[in-house]
Protein backbone atom coordinates (compact mmCIF):
# COMPACT_ATOMS: atom_id res chain seq x y z
CA UNK A 1 0.00 0.00 0.00
CA UNK A 2 1.29 3.47 -0.93
CA UNK A 3 0.11 6.99 -0.16
CA UNK A 4 -1.10 8.69 -3.35
CA UNK A 5 -2.54 12.00 -2.18
CA UNK A 6 -2.67 14.25 0.89
CA UNK A 7 -5.20 17.09 1.14
CA UNK A 8 -6.03 19.57 3.90
CA UNK A 9 -8.89 22.08 4.20
CA UNK A 10 -10.07 24.49 6.88
CA UNK A 11 -13.34 24.14 8.77
CA UNK A 12 -14.61 26.49 11.47
CA UNK A 13 -16.52 25.44 14.59
CA UNK A 14 -18.22 27.86 16.97
CA UNK A 15 -18.38 27.89 20.74
CA UNK A 16 -21.96 27.32 21.88
CA UNK A 17 -21.17 28.73 25.31
CA UNK A 18 -20.88 32.52 25.31
CA UNK A 19 -18.18 34.24 27.35
CA UNK A 20 -15.88 31.21 27.48
CA UNK A 21 -12.33 32.43 28.17
CA UNK A 22 -9.02 31.64 29.83
CA UNK A 23 -6.36 33.87 31.38
CA UNK A 24 -4.41 34.04 28.11
CA UNK A 25 -7.35 35.36 26.09
CA UNK A 26 -10.67 34.40 24.55
CA UNK A 27 -11.82 33.02 21.20
CA UNK A 28 -15.33 31.87 20.33
CA UNK A 29 -14.59 30.50 16.84
CA UNK A 30 -12.00 27.78 16.28
CA UNK A 31 -10.35 26.95 12.99
CA UNK A 32 -9.76 23.24 12.40
CA UNK A 33 -7.76 21.64 9.60
CA UNK A 34 -9.21 18.39 8.27
CA UNK A 35 -6.70 16.13 6.51
CA UNK A 36 -7.44 13.30 4.06
CA UNK A 37 -4.81 10.76 3.02
CA UNK A 38 -5.57 8.49 0.04
CA UNK A 39 -3.81 5.29 -1.06
CA UNK A 40 -3.41 3.20 -4.18
CA UNK A 41 -5.73 0.59 -2.65
CA UNK A 42 -8.65 3.06 -2.48
CA UNK A 43 -8.53 3.14 1.32
CA UNK A 44 -8.28 6.58 2.91
CA UNK A 45 -8.03 8.08 6.36
CA UNK A 46 -9.20 11.40 7.79
CA UNK A 47 -7.52 13.34 10.59
CA UNK A 48 -7.84 16.77 12.13
CA UNK A 49 -5.27 19.38 13.13
CA UNK A 50 -6.10 21.98 15.75
CA UNK A 51 -3.98 25.10 15.21
CA UNK A 52 -5.31 26.64 18.42
CA UNK A 53 -5.55 30.32 19.16
CA UNK A 54 -2.36 32.12 18.16
CA UNK A 55 -1.85 33.32 21.75
CA UNK A 56 -1.58 29.65 22.76
CA UNK A 57 0.15 27.91 19.86
CA UNK A 58 1.91 30.85 18.18
CA UNK A 59 0.74 29.44 14.84
CA UNK A 60 -2.04 29.98 12.30
CA UNK A 61 -4.37 27.87 10.22
CA UNK A 62 -2.91 29.36 7.05
CA UNK A 63 0.52 28.06 8.03
CA UNK A 64 -0.94 24.61 8.75
CA UNK A 65 -2.52 24.47 5.29
CA UNK A 66 0.74 25.52 3.67
CA UNK A 67 2.72 22.87 5.55
CA UNK A 68 0.33 19.99 4.93
CA UNK A 69 -0.66 20.71 1.33
CA UNK A 70 2.65 21.95 -0.04
CA UNK A 71 5.42 20.48 2.14
CA UNK A 72 4.38 17.53 4.31
CA UNK A 73 1.88 16.01 1.89
CA UNK A 74 4.10 15.83 -1.21
CA UNK A 75 6.98 14.51 0.92
CA UNK A 76 5.08 11.42 2.05
CA UNK A 77 3.38 10.54 -1.25
CA UNK A 78 4.70 7.12 -2.28
CA UNK A 79 5.42 6.03 1.31
CA UNK A 80 3.80 3.08 3.05
CA UNK A 81 1.24 4.49 5.56
CA UNK A 82 2.14 1.73 8.03
CA UNK A 83 5.76 2.95 8.24
CA UNK A 84 4.84 5.62 10.77
CA UNK A 85 8.29 6.04 12.31
CA UNK A 86 9.78 6.76 8.88
CA UNK A 87 6.96 9.18 8.03
CA UNK A 88 7.35 11.14 11.28
CA UNK A 89 11.11 11.24 10.80
CA UNK A 90 10.59 12.66 7.30
CA UNK A 91 8.18 15.34 8.55
CA UNK A 92 10.53 16.36 11.36
CA UNK A 93 13.34 16.78 8.84
CA UNK A 94 11.23 19.26 6.88
CA UNK A 95 9.93 21.55 9.63
CA UNK A 96 10.69 22.11 13.29
CA UNK A 97 8.01 22.92 15.88
CA UNK A 98 5.23 21.95 13.46
CA UNK A 99 3.65 19.39 15.76
CA UNK A 100 0.08 20.62 15.32
CA UNK A 101 0.25 20.09 11.56
CA UNK A 102 1.96 16.72 12.06
CA UNK A 103 -0.86 15.70 14.39
CA UNK A 104 -3.40 16.04 11.58
CA UNK A 105 -1.36 13.69 9.41
CA UNK A 106 -0.79 11.29 12.30
CA UNK A 107 -4.52 11.00 13.01
CA UNK A 108 -5.33 10.48 9.33
CA UNK A 109 -2.74 7.69 9.21
CA UNK A 110 -4.15 5.97 12.29
CA UNK A 111 -7.62 6.23 10.79
CA UNK A 112 -6.33 4.80 7.50
CA UNK A 113 -4.40 1.94 9.09
CA UNK A 114 -7.33 0.94 11.26
CA UNK A 115 -9.65 0.91 8.25
CA UNK A 116 -7.15 -1.15 6.23
CA UNK A 117 -6.99 -3.79 8.98
CA UNK A 118 -10.63 -3.56 10.04
CA UNK A 119 -9.60 -2.61 13.60
CA UNK A 120 -10.33 0.30 15.97
CA UNK A 121 -7.33 2.61 16.27
CA UNK A 122 -6.32 1.56 19.80
CA UNK A 123 -5.58 -1.95 18.51
CA UNK A 124 -2.73 -0.41 16.50
CA UNK A 125 -0.80 0.54 19.63
CA UNK A 126 -1.44 -2.20 22.15
CA UNK A 127 -5.21 -2.19 22.57
CA UNK A 128 -7.41 -1.08 25.44
CA UNK A 129 -6.67 -1.80 29.09
CA UNK A 130 -10.01 -0.31 30.20
CA UNK A 131 -13.47 0.00 28.66
CA UNK A 132 -13.86 3.73 29.11
CA UNK A 133 -12.45 6.88 30.69
CA UNK A 134 -13.90 9.25 33.27
CA UNK A 135 -14.29 12.67 31.68
CA UNK A 136 -13.06 15.95 33.15
CA UNK A 137 -15.14 18.83 31.75
CA UNK A 138 -13.61 22.27 31.32
CA UNK A 139 -15.22 25.48 32.53
CA UNK A 140 -14.30 28.91 31.17
CA UNK A 141 -13.28 31.79 33.42
CA UNK A 142 -16.68 33.20 34.37
CA UNK A 143 -17.60 35.39 37.35
CA UNK A 144 -17.80 33.18 40.47
CA UNK A 145 -21.58 32.79 40.78
CA UNK A 146 -22.06 32.18 37.05
CA UNK A 147 -19.26 29.62 37.06
CA UNK A 148 -20.89 27.82 39.99
CA UNK A 149 -24.26 27.67 38.21
CA UNK A 150 -22.71 26.35 35.00
CA UNK A 151 -20.70 23.74 36.89
CA UNK A 152 -23.78 22.53 38.74
CA UNK A 153 -25.57 22.06 35.41
CA UNK A 154 -22.63 20.02 34.06
CA UNK A 155 -22.57 17.79 37.15
CA UNK A 156 -26.30 17.18 36.82
CA UNK A 157 -25.53 15.58 33.44
CA UNK A 158 -23.40 12.95 35.15
CA UNK A 159 -19.92 14.46 35.14
CA UNK A 160 -17.87 13.95 38.31
CA UNK A 161 -14.72 15.94 37.46
CA UNK A 162 -14.33 19.62 36.57
CA UNK A 163 -11.45 21.83 35.46
CA UNK A 164 -11.94 25.50 36.30
CA UNK A 165 -10.13 28.25 34.41
CA UNK A 166 -8.76 30.85 36.84
CA UNK A 167 -6.20 33.64 36.77
CA UNK A 168 -7.73 37.06 37.50
CA UNK A 169 -7.41 38.30 41.11
CA UNK A 170 -6.75 36.39 44.30
CA UNK A 171 -10.17 37.25 45.71
CA UNK A 172 -12.06 36.30 42.55
CA UNK A 173 -10.12 33.08 41.97
CA UNK A 174 -10.69 31.86 45.52
CA UNK A 175 -14.36 32.80 45.34
CA UNK A 176 -14.72 30.87 42.07
CA UNK A 177 -13.46 27.68 43.69
CA UNK A 178 -15.47 28.23 46.87
CA UNK A 179 -18.75 28.78 45.04
CA UNK A 180 -18.21 25.84 42.70
CA UNK A 181 -17.44 23.51 45.61
CA UNK A 182 -20.57 24.68 47.44
CA UNK A 183 -22.64 24.16 44.28
CA UNK A 184 -21.41 20.68 43.29
CA UNK A 185 -20.80 19.09 46.68
CA UNK A 186 -17.83 17.19 48.12
CA UNK A 187 -17.61 14.27 45.69
CA UNK A 188 -16.74 16.12 42.47
CA UNK A 189 -13.02 16.30 41.62
CA UNK A 190 -11.86 19.87 40.98
CA UNK A 191 -8.79 20.89 38.96
CA UNK A 192 -7.87 24.55 38.52
CA UNK A 193 -5.95 25.85 35.52
CA UNK A 194 -4.05 29.15 35.70
CA UNK A 195 -2.73 28.97 32.10
CA UNK A 196 0.55 30.58 33.31
CA UNK A 197 -1.22 33.57 34.93
CA UNK A 198 0.81 33.85 38.15
CA UNK A 199 4.24 34.24 39.61
CA UNK A 200 5.24 31.42 41.94
CA UNK A 201 4.52 33.59 45.00
CA UNK A 202 1.08 34.59 43.70
CA UNK A 203 0.18 31.02 42.83
CA UNK A 204 1.21 29.69 46.25
CA UNK A 205 -0.86 32.35 48.03
CA UNK A 206 -3.97 31.62 45.95
CA UNK A 207 -3.70 27.84 46.13
CA UNK A 208 -3.20 27.86 49.89
CA UNK A 209 -6.33 29.96 50.32
CA UNK A 210 -8.23 27.41 48.20
CA UNK A 211 -7.26 24.49 50.44
CA UNK A 212 -10.60 24.40 52.35
CA UNK A 213 -12.34 23.61 49.04
CA UNK A 214 -10.39 20.43 48.23
CA UNK A 215 -8.64 21.22 44.95
CA UNK A 216 -7.08 18.03 43.58
CA UNK A 217 -4.79 19.36 40.83
CA UNK A 218 -3.33 22.75 39.91
CA UNK A 219 -2.41 23.14 36.24
CA UNK A 220 0.37 25.37 34.89
CA UNK A 221 0.37 28.03 37.63
CA UNK A 222 3.43 29.88 36.25
CA UNK A 223 5.05 30.64 32.89
CA UNK A 224 5.95 27.64 30.78
CA UNK A 225 9.71 28.27 31.02
CA UNK A 226 9.73 28.90 34.78
CA UNK A 227 10.50 25.38 35.96
CA UNK A 228 12.10 26.62 39.19
CA UNK A 229 8.96 28.58 39.98
CA UNK A 230 6.75 25.60 39.27
CA UNK A 231 8.93 23.36 41.43
CA UNK A 232 8.60 25.88 44.26
CA UNK A 233 4.81 25.86 43.90
CA UNK A 234 4.80 22.07 43.94
CA UNK A 235 6.85 22.02 47.16
CA UNK A 236 4.59 24.58 48.85
CA UNK A 237 1.01 23.42 48.22
CA UNK A 238 -1.15 20.38 48.94
CA UNK A 239 -2.71 19.73 45.50
CA UNK A 240 -0.76 17.97 42.78
CA UNK A 241 0.80 20.30 40.19
CA UNK A 242 0.31 19.52 36.51
CA UNK A 243 2.45 20.73 33.61
CA UNK A 244 0.74 21.61 30.32
CA UNK A 245 2.28 24.49 28.39
CA UNK A 246 5.69 23.48 29.77
CA UNK A 247 5.61 20.11 27.97
CA UNK A 248 5.40 19.74 24.19
CA UNK A 249 7.59 16.67 23.65
CA UNK A 250 9.44 13.85 25.37
CA UNK A 251 12.58 15.95 25.99
CA UNK A 252 10.57 18.64 27.77
CA UNK A 253 8.78 16.00 29.82
CA UNK A 254 12.18 14.73 30.94
CA UNK A 255 13.26 18.25 31.95
CA UNK A 256 10.07 18.72 33.98
CA UNK A 257 10.66 15.42 35.76
CA UNK A 258 14.36 16.11 36.44
CA UNK A 259 13.55 19.55 37.87
CA UNK A 260 10.80 18.22 40.14
CA UNK A 261 8.38 20.73 38.66
CA UNK A 262 5.24 18.61 38.37
CA UNK A 263 3.37 15.61 39.73
CA UNK A 264 1.28 15.18 36.58
CA UNK A 265 1.86 15.80 32.86
CA UNK A 266 -0.93 16.63 30.41
CA UNK A 267 -0.66 14.60 27.21
CA UNK A 268 -2.13 16.50 24.25
CA UNK A 269 -2.33 15.09 20.74
CA UNK A 270 -2.37 18.45 18.87
CA UNK A 271 0.61 20.11 20.52
CA UNK A 272 2.70 16.93 20.81
CA UNK A 273 2.38 15.94 17.16
CA UNK A 274 -0.14 13.08 17.20
CA UNK A 275 -0.77 9.75 18.90
CA UNK A 276 2.59 8.26 17.89
CA UNK A 277 4.61 11.03 19.55
CA UNK A 278 2.30 11.38 22.57
CA UNK A 279 2.90 7.74 23.43
CA UNK A 280 6.63 8.46 23.61
CA UNK A 281 5.94 11.21 26.17
CA UNK A 282 3.74 8.77 28.10
CA UNK A 283 6.60 6.24 28.12
CA UNK A 284 8.91 8.83 29.71
CA UNK A 285 6.31 9.48 32.42
CA UNK A 286 5.85 5.77 33.06
CA UNK A 287 9.59 5.21 33.39
CA UNK A 288 9.85 8.03 35.92
CA UNK A 289 6.71 7.11 37.87
CA UNK A 290 5.02 10.43 37.03
CA UNK A 291 1.26 10.55 36.55
CA UNK A 292 -0.39 11.69 33.33
CA UNK A 293 -3.78 12.37 31.81
CA UNK A 294 -5.05 13.05 28.29
CA UNK A 295 -5.71 16.75 27.76
CA UNK A 296 -7.65 18.33 24.93
CA UNK A 297 -8.16 21.26 22.60
CA UNK A 298 -11.50 22.65 21.45
CA UNK A 299 -12.64 20.97 18.29
CA UNK A 300 -14.31 17.94 16.84
CA UNK A 301 -15.50 14.45 17.72
CA UNK A 302 -12.70 13.25 15.45
CA UNK A 303 -10.05 14.66 17.79
CA UNK A 304 -11.83 13.39 20.88
CA UNK A 305 -12.19 9.93 19.31
CA UNK A 306 -8.40 9.91 18.98
CA UNK A 307 -8.13 11.13 22.59
CA UNK A 308 -10.25 8.29 23.95
CA UNK A 309 -8.48 5.63 21.84
CA UNK A 310 -5.23 6.92 23.34
CA UNK A 311 -6.59 7.14 26.89
CA UNK A 312 -7.97 3.60 27.07
CA UNK A 313 -4.59 2.24 25.97
CA UNK A 314 -2.47 3.95 28.66
CA UNK A 315 -1.54 1.42 31.33
CA UNK A 316 -0.87 3.87 34.19
CA UNK A 317 -3.81 6.22 33.61
CA UNK A 318 -5.91 6.78 36.75
CA UNK A 319 -7.04 10.41 36.38
CA UNK A 320 -10.07 11.79 34.52
CA UNK A 321 -9.28 13.00 31.00
CA UNK A 322 -10.39 16.06 29.05
CA UNK A 323 -12.46 14.23 26.43
CA UNK A 324 -15.72 15.73 25.26
CA UNK A 325 -15.10 19.38 24.51
CA UNK A 326 -16.88 18.78 21.20
CA UNK A 327 -20.08 19.15 23.25
CA UNK A 328 -19.59 22.91 23.40
CA UNK A 329 -18.89 23.27 19.68
CA UNK A 330 -21.38 23.90 16.86
CA UNK A 331 -20.84 22.89 13.23
CA UNK A 332 -18.91 19.72 14.00
CA UNK A 333 -18.95 17.68 10.75
CA UNK A 334 -18.39 14.42 12.65
CA UNK A 335 -20.74 11.98 14.38
CA UNK A 336 -20.48 8.72 16.27
CA UNK A 337 -19.02 9.73 19.64
CA UNK A 338 -20.98 10.82 22.72
CA UNK A 339 -20.32 11.06 26.46
CA UNK A 340 -22.67 8.93 28.58
CA UNK A 341 -22.98 9.67 32.31
CA UNK A 342 -19.56 11.29 32.39
CA UNK A 343 -17.77 8.35 30.74
CA UNK A 344 -16.20 8.26 27.25
CA UNK A 345 -15.75 4.96 25.43
CA UNK A 346 -13.80 4.46 22.20
CA UNK A 347 -15.79 3.88 18.99
CA UNK A 348 -15.59 0.27 17.84
CA UNK A 349 -15.68 0.96 14.09
CA UNK A 350 -12.37 0.63 12.21
CA UNK A 351 -9.88 3.49 12.43
CA UNK A 352 -10.78 6.43 14.66
CA UNK A 353 -14.35 5.19 14.36
CA UNK A 354 -16.38 8.35 13.73
CA UNK A 355 -18.21 9.40 10.59
CA UNK A 356 -16.89 12.54 8.88
CA UNK A 357 -19.17 14.49 6.52
CA UNK A 358 -16.62 14.80 3.72
CA UNK A 359 -18.94 16.93 1.59
CA UNK A 360 -19.37 19.41 4.43
CA UNK A 361 -15.63 19.78 5.00
CA UNK A 362 -14.76 19.75 1.29
CA UNK A 363 -12.83 16.47 1.11
CA UNK A 364 -15.29 14.28 -0.81
CA UNK A 365 -14.11 12.38 -3.88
Amino acid sequence: MKITKVRAVTHEVQNLITGWKISLGTKDNHELIFVRIDTDEKIFGVGVASPGAIYISGDTGVHHLELINNIFGPAIVGMDPFELEAIIRKLESLARTAERAMAGIDLALHDLMGKALGLPANKLFGGAVREGVRVNRLMGMYPPQEMAEKCKAVVQKGYTALKLKVGTTLKEDVERVQRVREAVGPDVMITIDFNQACSAKEAIQRIQKMEPYDVAIVEQPVKAADLKGMALVRQSVQPRVMADESVNNAAEALRIIESGAADVISLKIPKMGGIFKVRKVAAVCEAAGVEYLVGTAPGSRLLDAANVHLAVSLRNLTLPCEIGEFERMANDPCSGLEIVEGISRPPQAPGLGVEVDLVKVGLAG
